[in-house]
């Protein structure tokens, strides 16, 4: 990836990874540190903030339900850049962005710095995102304040969440301020990505190899611990003191909803699906992505009790009693 030439001035271009969640970006970002260690990015450098690992700190969300709303640290995100040359950032956190104010002030502050933005975002179905993305419920304040902490594989639809998967609209959004060319979205399905793998997915983008960096970041956490996640922080119980217990409980059995509760929870995006497929022009499938349900059981497992979770808490607190 070289910076273009036009009439002796060089361009600047940036390539900005927006999320979504739960699509292989943690491992991305590893990669990537990893790359620009080894210098492996050619004349890129990957962008990341004196205090992080990445440029999500400057990315804060704050409120709950309806009243969920992202601040962009702008000052922050400008100084994380150099002066010359070709950047990556990535962050996921942009992905909770649905204020078209605040995707125009951070194309206007890009803009500044940077000839060619290009906007890379990888699309996960719905109700595969929803279900993966319970364990941030339990780590992470912000998706805690979005979903809330239902004792369910599936969190119970709102309203508000709208603004999160109707993917269409967020993408228009993000078309509006970048440009719709800036646009590059990537289908979060093994089939539809470069080696089935969102890393070497991303590197084949930028025409570079994908390094061997390590293993895949961010492994998914089991039913158990789920369960005993989102009942001990819906009793108020510091994350800290949640997160230490989970990683006591040994479960290798998945959360999983019923067939019915995810066609239940999909059928609220389908339109957005069926309007992003005519968007994209993408003629292959009418809703844009595999609409296949057969993973889920007819029934589901996310059916317990208190008193069974506390039994399960109890099995791992008592003997720090004794």
């Amino acid at each position: 990836m070289r910076c273009t030439k036009t009439e002796g001035i060089v361009l600047r271009q940036l390539w900005l990874h927006i999320g979504s969640h739960k699509t292989g970006t943690s491992s991305l970002q590893r990669a990537l540190r990893f790359a620009q260690t080894h210098q492996l990015l050619g004349d890129l450098t990957y962008a990341r903030s004196p205090k992080s690992k990445n440029i999500n700190n400057l990315i804060r969300v704050k409120g709950e339900g309806r009243t969920l709303r992202t601040r962009v640290n702008f000052r922050g995100l400008k100084a994380v850049f150099p002066t010359t040359g070709n950047c990556i950032a990535s962050s996921e956190m942009f992905f909770w962005i649905h204020n078209p104010r605040q995707v125009r002030k951070l194309a206007r502050v890009l803009k500044r710095q940077f000839d060619e933005i290009h906007i890379v975002v990888y699309l996960r179905r719905q109700d595969s995102l929803a279900i993966s993305h319970r364990k941030q419920a339990v780590m992470r304040s912000a998706a805690e304040g979005f979903y809330g902490l239902q004792l369910s594989a599936l969190p119970t639809y709102q309203e508000h969440f709208d603004h999160y998967f109707n993917y269409d609209q967020k993408l228009r959004i993000w078309a509006d301020a970048f440009g719709p060319d800036s646009l590059h979205v990537r289908k979060f399905e093994k089939s539809a990505l470069f080696k089935n793998d969102t890393v070497d997915d991303f590197f084949h983008l930028l025409g570079l190899t994908a390094p061997d960096w390590g293993e895949h970041a961010n492994p998914p956490m089991s039913r158990k611990q789920l369960l005993v996640g989102l009942y001990q922080r819906s009793k108020g119980i510091e994350r800290q003191e949640v997160i230490a217990l989970i990683k006591q409980i040994e479960d290798s059995e998945k959360l999983t909803p019923s067939r019915a509760q995810a066609l239940a929870f999909l059928d609220h995006f389908n339109d957005s699906n069926r309007r992003l497929a005519e968007m994209l022009g993408d003629k292959t499938a009418p809703q844009y992505f595999d609409m296949d349900l057969s993973r889920y059981p007819e029934v589901g497992n996310d059916n317990v009790s208190d008193a069974e979770i506390e039994q399960w808490i109890a099995a791992h607190t008592a003997p720090q009693l004794r």
